[in-house]
């Protein structure tokens, strides 16, 4: 069993909520409202299930069997169709072209890694299809919650290097909450040139 299985296992209840991450309620108006849209490391589902509930035919992937079996739940539970797979994304195949949204959240990994996952992301992307991302920034890794491994975190201007061939729509950095749930976050919505 992996960590994420134990942590989504942990609880009947959905451990980070049935809503979708703040950023993605945010830039909702900007979201098509058909294609196909990719959630990576979906977790328990809810921003995928947001996508669908969007108009989006939405998939999404992680390597936690039990999430991914909550994401199916979450999907029931809101009337939603949620394709959703048992999946290194790292691995996984994304055809080329494809996606009209992929997204992300608070999913980290080191270089070379994180470089060639966004490549394989922004190659997936249909012409004009966007990508939504939320990050932890490397500060994170001092704060109370979130990742102490400061190697997997990246900056704001590392990030938009290895997304590279995206026009970026909006590119932040901010800080948000209060003692232990102080948090460092990069958000950032890019689109794939038509």
């Amino acid at each position: 069993m992996n960590k994420w299985d134990e942590r989504y296992g942990s609880s009947e209840d959905f451990i980070l909520g049935s809503e979708p991450h703040e950023f993605l309620r945010r830039i909702q108006n900007r979201l098509p409202t058909q294609g196909r849209a990719l959630d990576l490391a979906t977790g328990e589902g809810r921003n995928g299930v947001f996508l669908a509930q969007c108009g989006l035919q939405a998939e999404g992937a992680d390597t936690s069997a039990v999430g991914i079996a909550k994401a199916r739940k979450l999907a029931a539970l809101k009337g939603v169709d949620f394709v959703a797979q048992v999946a290194d994304i790292t691995e996984m195949a994304m055809p080329s072209e494809t996606y009209a949204v992929i997204s992300m959240v608070y999913c980290h990994f080191a270089e070379p890694v994180r470089s060639r996952l966004a490549q394989k992301i922004v190659n997936a992307l249909a012409a004009g299809g966007l990508f939504v991302g939320v990050f932890y920034h490397p500060e994170q890794a001092a704060l109370a919650k979130g990742t102490r491994d400061v190697s997997i975190l990246a900056d704001l201007p590392a990030l938009q290097t290895a997304f590279a061939g995206l026009e970026w729509l909006a590119a932040e950095h901010y800080c948000d909450g209060e003692g232990e749930d102080r948090k460092s976050v990069i958000c950032l919505l890019g689109q794939k040139a038509v």
